[in-house]
């Protein structure tokens, strides 16, 4: 008879669990709030049926140009969806990079946004710093 191991959700973006389950399980709750908080920012506003404004719409400044009120506007889309849906989550910073065609990306990825975000969870006793890297 095997112990199963303490499981809090299911981790996002979705895998195969290698441990038998059918995806991939967080197993502590700091893992949980930041596969939540991916979740929150890769959803498409409009996506989840009954609750339409969660999620951003970060995707659309793919093909934008890159210019400082674009990356703002990327920033507020973030600070917004996290303070309605994850209040408990505080973000310290929010670093943007642009690559396009001519930073000799493979010719299916000619365009790229990487998002780097520090926060901070806060909520009661639970109490730690971490990082999520985003690529659209």
């Amino acid at each position: 008879m095997s112990i199963r191991k303490k499981t809090i959700g299911v981790s996002f973006p979705f895998q195969d669990s290698q441990e038998g389950d059918y995806l991939k399980l967080t197993k502590s709750a700091s893992e949980e709030v930041k596969s939540n908080f991916v979740h929150l920012l890769m959803t498409t506003k409009g996506q989840r049926y009954f609750l339409p404004q969660f999620g951003t719409n970060l995707r659309q400044y793919l093909f934008e140009p890159q210019s400082t009120e674009n990356d703002n506007d990327i920033r507020d889309e973030i600070n917004v969806a996290t303070e309605e849906f994850m209040p408990n989550v505080k973000i310290k910073n929010i670093n943007i990079k642009h690559y396009g065609s001519e930073d000799g990306l493979a010719e299916n990825k000619k365009y790229r946004i990487v998002i780097s975000i520090d926060y901070r969870v806060m909520s009661g006793n639970f109490d730690f710093t971490d990082d999520v890297t985003l690529n659209l």
